[in-house]
């Protein structure tokens, strides 16, 4: 017996107690297949997801004051209500993986028939053959990467209601925009798809009696061997960097499936049927194209055209799909969303600029839809006067519409009195008439709009990232006092709005709360 046990024999009975132990017992090496983050494609298409939806440097406040790291795209109250899956080409079958961004892990979840596969993304008849993706008329022309974007509306609804639901559409579209235009930055093909049978994809992808709705669906093909690459080189090749943060770990065995819905969940499922594209399907005939998500503007009624700096250049404009961008690796990595403004004027050649990257296309399978205008309340713009004005992509130019920027109590009454709007140089507004499409076009309307909103403003948030001024998604805002202020025709709404201006690094953004702060749900408010 030694010393110590004589003198504590409490505490050499807990080392005693607490020592680790193992049987002796045989275990079976597993039998795995052979690893496919060997394979080159797999390894590029990895790293388009890292930075098109991985986790970066800097981290963010969430529901109860603990800290999560941030990610390569926003998020109304960093909750990102969705998941990503991925389907990668094998020798044979298509493999299905979850990627976790948090957990920074590819993990397998099923293998798929290609026959399947090629179901998804078929045309249907009398479509004609896809001309974006050649080939997947036939398994040998299948793409390398199905990368689907799936709703889970319960993880936002739980904070804001009902109108999480369109959350979804939002955060799930600046998501897919960012892996497609880090696709063709890593010199791959990216498709969106937005038309498919998203019942289909649901039943090949397991995800049935879930309680998840895909909603965007990206192809990534890598060029045929000998084929000059449309896009830059590979991701981690000289001069495209690879997401740090972000180098997955891949776990190729078959594991656990999803989450399971609890009731709360499965209750807020049944109160989005009405609405959802999933429950509610309406096939529109496929129309395969590259198309801006911002529609020309119209005729200022006030005064002369404003000309804008970055006519010819800016990220995302040039290629046909809308990238490769000229640094993307670290304009992406660089984004964030401001947490104030300073009461400062911006520069107005960093605000063309920056409006320069709403100027890209994108590759999809909806060239005909409904594509969202953009209404500017500038305010504090060196050379422009305040007032609204409309974004003419084509022209790249605002067109002035009249009133004066509308006072700062006005402003951040609009924004449902959140503080990061004060001191803002402008707001800007993606509107459309939205009544008119939905009785066109019912929920597949109310999808592709709100795709294409969040395509414009990830274009907007790199596009301020490359010239180093804030900006912030707003999901939180007045629709009926935002038109007031832009001066927006009766029959145009605002689907989504953005504040932009000299960010301030030391203020707090509250949305990020327990409390629907966004929503006008704070200190002394209604609804706390």
């Amino acid at each position: 017996m030694g010393v110590e046990e004589l003198t504590n024999p409490l505490l050499a009975g807990f080392w005693n107690e607490t020592r680790l132990r193992s049987d002796l017992v045989p275990v079976p090496r597993s039998a795995e297949p052979p690893d496919p983050g060997m394979n080159p494609i797999w390894m590029r298409i990895a790293e388009v997801l890292g930075l098109g939806y991985g986790e970066r440097s800097g981290s963010v406040i969430t529901k109860g004051k603990t800290l999560m790291r941030a990610r390569t795209t926003p998020s109304a109250g960093a909750l990102y209500p969705f998941e990503v899956l991925v389907a990668f080409r094998g020798q044979g079958d298509y493999l299905l993986y979850h990627y976790d961004a948090a957990g920074c892990s590819l993990r397998r979840l099923a293998a798929l028939d290609p026959a399947e596969v090629a179901g998804l993304l078929s045309p249907g008849p009398g479509a004609g053959p896809d001309p974006l993706s050649p080939g997947t008329d036939g398994a040998e022309g299948l793409p390398d990467a199905l990368v689907a974007v799936v709703a889970r509306p319960w993880l936002a609804m739980r904070k804001y209601g009902r109108r999480g639901y369109l959350y979804t559409h939002l955060d799930g579209a600046h998501a897919a925009t960012n892996i497609a235009l880090a696709g063709a930055d890593a010199g791959l093909t990216p498709v969106v798809r937005l038309r498919f049978d998203r019942r289909a994809l649901s039943r090949v992808f397991g995800l049935d009696d879930l309680c998840r709705e895909p909603q965007a669906l990206v192809t990534l093909t890598a060029p045929a061997p000998g084929t000059p690459a449309t896009g830059g080189a590979p991701a981690g090749s000289a001069g495209r960097p690879v997401n740090p943060f972000a180098v997955p770990i891949w776990r190729h065995e078959d594991g656990p499936g999803l989450e399971a819905p609890d009731a709360p969940e499965r209750e807020a499922w049944g109160l989005v049927s009405p609405v959802s594209t999933y429950h509610q399907p309406r096939p529109l005939p496929l129309r395969f194209g590259t198309t801006a998500s911002v529609r020309p503007g119209g005729t200022g009624r006030s005064g002369a055209p404003v000309a804008l700096a970055g006519r010819d250049a800016g990220p995302g404009t040039s290629g046909p799909a809308g990238g490769p961008t000229e640094n993307f690796g670290a304009v992406v990595l660089g984004r964030q969303s401001a947490k104030g403004f300073l009461a400062k004027p911006l520069d107005a050649g960093a605000l063309g600029r920056t409006l320069a990257a709403a100027r890209g296309r994108v590759a999809v399978d909806c060239a005909d839809g409904p594509p969202a205008g953009l209404r500017l309340l500038v305010r504090h713009v060196d050379g422009v006067p305040p007032g609204a004005y409309e974004y003419d992509p084509e022209g790249h130019r605002l067109l002035p519409v009249g009133g004066d920027g509308g006072t700062e109590e006005a402003v951040v009454a609009a924004c449902m009195n959140q503080g990061v709007a004060a001191d803002c140089a402008l707001l800007l507004a993606l509107h459309a008439p939205v009544r008119q499409l939905l009785g066109e076009r019912g929920q597949q309307g109310l999808a592709e709009l709100h795709f294409h909103a969040a395509s414009t403003a990830q274009r907007l948030c790199l596009g301020a990232a490359a010239e180093d001024i804030g900006i912030t998604c707003l999901g939180g805002f007045d629709a009926g006092r935002i038109a007031e202020l832009a001066l927006l025709e009766p029959e145009e709404e605002v689907i989504y709005v953005l504040a932009s201006g000299v960010a301030d690094e030391n203020a707090v953004k509250w949305d990020r709360a327990p409390i629907a702060y966004s929503h006008g749900y704070g200190p002394g408010q209604p609804g706390t």
